[in-house]
C-alpha cells in the first residue's frame, strides 16, 4: 500500500471527524429549526382545551400566547407567530410575548426580526436577563463579539450565576480564538449548573484542541448527562483515536453504534483504525461495508475499502471500489491515482 494512500486516510478521517461530531460548527445554544411550513397540530386534549376556551375568550391574550407555546413545542412556527401576532395586538405590554415572537423568528432564520422583537422585549423589562442572552447570542450569531459580550455582562450584573451567561461567554472567547478564556468560562458555567451538557461539550472540544486529557472527563460527564449522546460518544472516541490510544478508541466507537446502529463515521473511523494502526485489514473491510451500506454514497469508505484490498493482493475488488469512487466523484483523485497503480500507470 502507498504512503500516499494511508495519509489520504488519515486526512479524510480528520475532515469526517469535523463534520460529523457536530461542535465547532456550533456558535449558539438555540437550535435551528426547518422554517418552512407545517401542517397544523391537532387533535391533542391540551389543543382541543385551549380552542374551546378561545372560541368563548377571543379577545385574552394569555390564551393565543398559551396555545402559541403549544405549536412552537410541536415545531409548528407558522401558525405559533400567528397566534402571537394576536396576543401582541390585543395587549403589547407583556414582554414574555416578545421574547416567545424572537424565538419563533431565530428558528425561522429570520434574525433581524428576532432582534427587534428582543429590543422590544427589554424596553417593557430592563432586567430581562433571558432577552439579553438571547440578542447575545444574536450578535454572537452574525460575528459582532463586542457587542454580544455588552449584552452578555449586563446579563451578568442582573445575576452573577446565570449559567448561560457563563456559557456565551466562553463561545465569544471561543469564536475569537482565545482559548485560555474560554475554557475558563465554560468551567464557571458548569460550576453553576454541573448538568450543563453543552458546556461539557465544549470544554472536551476545547481540551481536545490542545491535547489536553482533561478532554476524556469532560465528554464523560456529558455522556453522565445524556447517557445516548451520539455527539459525546463519537467525541470522546475521535479523541483517543486522535491520541493513538486504538483500544480506547476502538471500544468508545463500539459503544457509539451500540447507541447508534445508524452511526456511519463510527464504523469508518474504525476501519481506518483497523487498517492503518493494526493492519487488520478483515476488520477494517467489515466497518467500511457497514458505512458503505449506511451511505451509498460513502466515497472515502469505498476508498478504505479498496486500499484493504489491494494491500490484501485482490487488485480485482481493489479496482470496483476505486471505480465506485469515481462513479460516486468523478474528481476523486486518490482513487484515480489508485486505479492508475492497479493498471501499471495506464
Amino acid at each position: 500500500m502507498k504512503i500516499r494512500s494511508i495519509l489520504y486516510l488519515l486526512s479524510a478521517v480528520s475532515a469526517i471527524s469535523i463534520l460529523s461530531c457536530g461542535t465547532h460548527e456550533t456558535v449558539t445554544e438555540t437550535k435551528k429549526a426547518d422554517s418552512a411550513s407545517q401542517p397544523h397540530i391537532s387533535g391533542t386534549e391540551e389543543l382541543k382545551q385551549l380552542n374551546a376556551q378561545l372560541l368563548s375568550q377571543p379577545n385574552n391574550s394569555d390564551l393565543y400566547y398559551q396555545r402559541a407555546k403549544y405549536y412552537y413545542s410541536k415545531k409548528d412556527f407558522g401558525a405559533g407567530l400567528s397566534d402571537m401576532m394576536s396576543a401582541v395586538k390585543i395587549d403589547s405590554t407583556k414582554a414574555e410575548y416578545f421574547l416567545t415572537i424572537s424565538d419563533i423568528y431565530f428558528v425561522a432564520n429570520q434574525t433581524g426580526k428576532a432582534k427587534t422583537a428582543l429590543e422590544k422585549c427589554i424596553s417593557l423589562d430592563d432586567k430581562n436577563a433571558d432577552a439579553m442572552l438571547k440578542l447575545a447570542e444574536l450578535y454572537l450569531y452574525v460575528g459582532n463579539y463586542e457587542q454580544s459580550m455588552k449584552f452578555i455582562n449586563t446579563a451578568l450584573k442582573i445575576d452573577q450565576y446565570n449559567s448561560k451567561a457563563y456559557f456565551m461567554k466562553g463561545m465569544n472567547y471561543k469564536e475569537m480564538k482565545d482559548t485560555a478564556k474560554a475554557i475558563s468560562s465554560m468551567q464557571t458555567a458548569v460550576e453553576q449548573d454541573q448538568q450543563y451538557y453543552n458546556a461539557y461539550i465544549q470544554l472536551g472540544i476545547l481540551c481536545a484542541a490542545k491535547k489536553n486529557s482533561l478532554a476524556v472527563q469532560y465528554y464523560k460527564n456529558a455522556i453522565r448527562i445524556q447517557a445516548k449522546s451520539n455527539e459525546a460518544w463519537y467525541n470522546l472516541g475521535k479523541y483517543y483515536q486522535d491520541m493513538k490510544d486504538w483500544n480506547n478508541a476502538l471500544e468508545t466507537y463500539t459503544s457509539l453504534i451500540q447507541i447508534d446502529q445508524n452511526s456511519k463515521n463510527a464504523h469508518y473511523n474504525m476501519g481506518v483504525i483497523y487498517l492503518i494502526n493494526l493492519k487488520k485489514y478483515d476488520s477494517a473491510i467489515s466497518h467500511f461495508a457497514e458505512a458503505i451500506k449506511l451511505d451509498s454514497k460513502y466515497v472515502q469508505a469505498y476508498y478504505g475499502r479498496g486500499v484493504c484490498y489491494q494491500t490484501k493482493g485482490d487488485v480485482k475488488l481493489a479496482a470496483i471500489d476505486f471505480q465506485a469512487c469515481l462513479d460516486i466523484n468523478p474528481k476523486f483523485e486518490p482513487a484515480h491515482a489508485a486505479l492508475k497503480e492497479i493498471r501499471g500507470g495506464k
